[in-house]
């Protein structure tokens, strides 16, 4: 621990003093370090070991800022670059105070109605921004999605996809080291790279997490069984959770124009 964080300091040079670890997400450390002497936060987050020793980190770089340079959106919280630290390749971002999807989803279980959708959309707007610049998230979970005071915000976009450029093995490789399995399209689970398609298929799992705790699962209830939801929500959740990619809307900005998401009345 102390040597990892002395690797850390070492890499990120002066600038920033390595303050705290926090809350894992899967194989992957976090890591809060301030600009010296009272700037704002930075989260650094180290990959897995074993990924790491396969990683180039400076095509790892280059290929996050190509990604942080199209994702000019105020729902993104885009990377700001990356390095090593030792044994481990690292990436960071901007800290955002907050809570994250996931952390909620523990604590409370299922959200309101309304509370829902307004996730939904903002997820669904940063996505579409990203989809039309040709960029796919490829880790769309709720360790992904932000719930701060300035709304929902999407972290992570295309690392899946850096990773993959940069180390042998590509999408496959980083997929299975990175991605958590139930928010995976079932196209990628043989190794297939990230695309639009399999990004709606994680909106769907976001979504039917959301309104009832879990999840979707083969031997569970439909979803209009265990909680009453507008047909637009219903609409939005079965077909991002097609089976066949040709069933799911194209891109975020399909859904968007195609579904009729309930505005700020839903209870």
């Amino acid at each position: 621990m102390t040597d990892l964080r002395a690797a850390l300091a070492d890499a990120l040079g002066p600038l920033y003093r390595v303050e705290r670890e926090v809350r894992p997400v899967g194989d992957c450390r976090l890591f809060v370090a301030r600009e010296v002497p009272t700037g704002p936060e930075l989260l650094v987050k180290l990959l897995p070991a074993r990924l790491s020793l396969a990683v180039d980190s400076g095509l790892f770089e280059r290929e996050l800022l190509l990604v942080a340079d199209r994702l000019r959106h105020p729902q993104f919280v885009a990377p700001r670059g990356a390095g090593r630290a030792g044994a481990f390749v690292y990436h960071t971002r901007a800290f955002v105070a907050g809570t994250t999807l996931r952390a909620w989803l523990m604590r409370h279980g299922e959200l309101p109605l309304r509370r829902t959708v307004e996730i939904l959309r903002g997820v669904l707007a940063a996505l579409a921004h990203a989809h039309a610049a040709s960029v796919a998230h490829g880790d769309l979970k709720p360790e992904n999605v932000l719930l701060a005071d300035g709304g929902t915000l999407v972290a992570d976009t295309g690392v899946v996809d850096a990773v993959g450029h940069s180390l042998t093995g590509g999408a496959a490789v980083a997929g299975a080291a990175l991605c958590a399995p139930p928010y995976v399209a079932p196209e990628r689970r043989d190794g297939g790279a990230p695309g639009p398609r399999d990004d709606m298929f994680a909106v769907g799992v976001l979504a039917h997490e959301m309104l009832t705790g879990q999840p979707p699962a083969p031997e569970a209830e439909p979803l209009e069984e265990v909680r009453s939801v507008p047909l637009g929500v219903a609409e939005l959740v079965h077909r991002c959770l097609a089976p066949e990619p040709a069933v799911r809307w194209a891109d975020a900005a399909a859904a968007l124009a195609s579904v009729n998401l309930p505005g700020g009345g839903v209870v």
